[in-house]
């Protein structure tokens, strides 16, 4: 990293640190100040509060939460016989996910028995407890995801309520949207201003005839989306899975705005229909998300809603800005990262893994990432961003750290990717025949003097993938760095591998009966074999599985 870089990575962390003291003094003044009160608020229309969740409940997450499996993102917990807020974590993701609520929508799908029951118990329990003290509980993007969940749960648990049970309710519902209301532009992290944009507009929309607040958050959203989002409808984060939940609170923010027969900005509708368009480019043909960049499958039920009315077949094919390629024919899905390394703020999520890969038929997935590990700390997930974890081309060791892992600029900003990785370039070309594209980027150019060129084909009916690697000098003066090198592509856990015809080919057959041939042309010492690997791209979670691997040694 040049000293100039340096200087302004010092300076970064200086500011940050200077900033949230401040603003952590203020928001415990505040919490103090705006929740203590138990003086009834104006009313609340507790019976059309928002619409519909668009995200569906799963009843079996629903089942094991009530029998104690409180893994959530941060940890992996499981303690039966105990309140989820009485157990002793001390992990602050996990603490800003258990606070933030979004697994009531598990609870809230299981039967009329259980889940209305279960739900009010949960709400009522946290404003018994008033955790207020609580530094993740009180974070102004946790407090509107909680606002956003209770509401989007009240139609199920009502029933459940009694007269003063919903008064108490109504009564944390003020209580918090006010607090909102103070500190919604405290928020260093751009993803979690929006949040906290979207949870003060759905309050507002709460209040009957309170429009201030609606006024106050739609401002907010609209400033943060022309900060955070790209001109393709990408987020700069190029998470798939963060574009995708703020395309879930605009849709949401919009049906309340139309119910509460509030005008919804032209500007907020456009973004909207570019993020669909965005959001449908990063699916493979099963309807879920693309496993780059700190995203996880999701199901085709939960992405589903949030591209209706999008027309399939004028679906965009590549985003230049967010540098996603897609490369459908036929039967077959191709999804290629062909993007920059940003690196700074917005990164935290961001993968080390550049021209990385996923190929799916139909409704299999064949070729995989290994997709976020979400549950088991900072070290699982540092290297479930790194190149090893992803279908992508990587040496074996003696590389640059992409990442900011330790230190004090890790504490104060998070383990963004540092300023200075690689470029990378990409050319599409389609014809009668296919789709073709070449590639290549420099992020091995300074830790082994080489820059990395692929290029890959697909036919036009989608039944044969190709694909050509090639290490060249980085520039004339570039001297090769001896070192082993691995060229990996990752198998979904539903598919089966078998190594054939002497090491030189490999036989794939996927969960719908779908075969593919993996052939390999040997030079020198290269070697293809079948290794173990791990699977998190459902929920974060890890599961084994295989991996092709082509193994050689770069020779100086």
């Amino acid at each position: 990293m040049s000293r100039a870089r340096k200087l302004g990575l010092y300076l970064e962390i200086f500011s940050t640190m200077m900033r949230n003291m401040r603003v952590g003094l203020k928001r415990s003044l505040r919490r103090r100040a705006s929740l203590s009160s138990r003086r009834l608020s104006e009313a609340i229309d507790m019976t059309g509060l928002y619409p519909q969740a668009l995200t569906p409940g799963d009843t079996v997450r629903g089942e094991n939460w009530l029998a104690g499996d409180y893994t959530l993102p941060g940890a992996l917990v499981k303690v039966a016989n105990t309140s989820p807020f009485d157990v002793p974590v001390a992990n602050s993701q996990w603490l800003a996910s258990l606070h933030g609520f979004d697994w009531l929508r598990h609870i809230c799908a299981l039967s009329a028995q259980r889940g209305p029951t279960a739900a009010a118990f949960y709400v009522q329990d946290w404003i018994r407890r008033n955790p207020v003290r609580l530094k993740e509980a009180m974070r102004p993007d946790v407090t509107a995801r909680r606002l956003m969940n209770w509401s989007a749960a009240m139609p199920t648990i009502l029933p459940a309520l009694e007269r003063r049970e919903i008064d108490t309710i109504r009564q944390a519902l003020s209580q918090q949207s006010k607090y909102l209301a103070g500190c919604i532009d405290e928020e260093s992290d751009g993803v979690r201003r929006l949040t906290a944009a979207f949870g003060l507009a759905y309050a507002g929309l709460a209040f009957s005839g309170d429009g201030q607040w609606v006024r106050q958050g739609v401002e907010a959203i609209l400033r943060e989306l022309r900060r955070q989002l790209l001109a393709d409808g990408g987020h700069v984060s190029r998470s798939p899975a963060i574009l995708a939940d703020i395309l879930n609170h605009m849709i949401a923010l919009e049906a309340a705005m139309q119910a509460r027969g509030v005008q919804v900005p032209a500007t907020l509708v456009e973004t909207r229909k570019r993020m669909q368009a965005m959001v449908a480019l990063i699916c493979h043909s099963d309807g879920g998300l693309g496993l780059f960049n700190g995203a996880t499958a999701r199901s085709a039920a939960e992405i589903a809603p949030l591209l209706k009315g999008v027309d399939a077949k004028n679906a965009m094919s590549y985003a230049q800005r967010s540098g996603y390629q897609r490369l459908a024919c036929g039967k077959l899905c191709l999804l290629v990262d062909a993007g920059q390394a940003r690196g700074g703020a917005g990164t935290e999520t961001s993968h080390a893994a550049p021209l990385s890969l996923e190929m799916s038929y139909a409704q299999d997935r064949i070729l995989v990432n290994c997709g976020p590990n979400l549950v088991h700390g900072e070290k699982w997930h540092l290297a479930s961003r790194g190149v090893a974890a992803h279908s992508a081309f990587g040496f074996d060791a003696d590389m640059n750290d992409p990442f900011l892992r330790s230190g004090l600029g890790a504490r104060v900003l998070g383990h963004r990717l540092k300023p200075e990785n690689w470029h990378v370039t990409c050319r599409r070309v389609e014809d009668a025949t296919g789709v073709w594209l070449e590639t290549s980027h420099d992020q091995f150019a300074n830790s082994h003097g080489v820059r990395y060129n692929r290029r890959l084909f697909v036919d036009t009916n989608g039944e044969d993938l190709r694909g050509e690697d090639m290490l060249m000098p980085a520039s004339s003066k570039s001297k090769y760095i001896a070192a082993r090198f691995h060229l990996r592509f990752h198998l979904h856990p539903q598919v089966s591998a078998t190594l054939q015809a002497g090491g030189s080919s490999v036989l794939l057959v996927s969960h719908g009966g779908h075969g593919w041939q993996f052939r390999f042309a040997p030079q020198a010492d290269q070697v293809l074999k079948i290794e173990e690997s791990v699977f998190m791209g459902d929920g974060g979670f890890s599961r084994r599985r295989q991996q092709i691997g082509i193994v050689c040694t770069l020779h100086t």
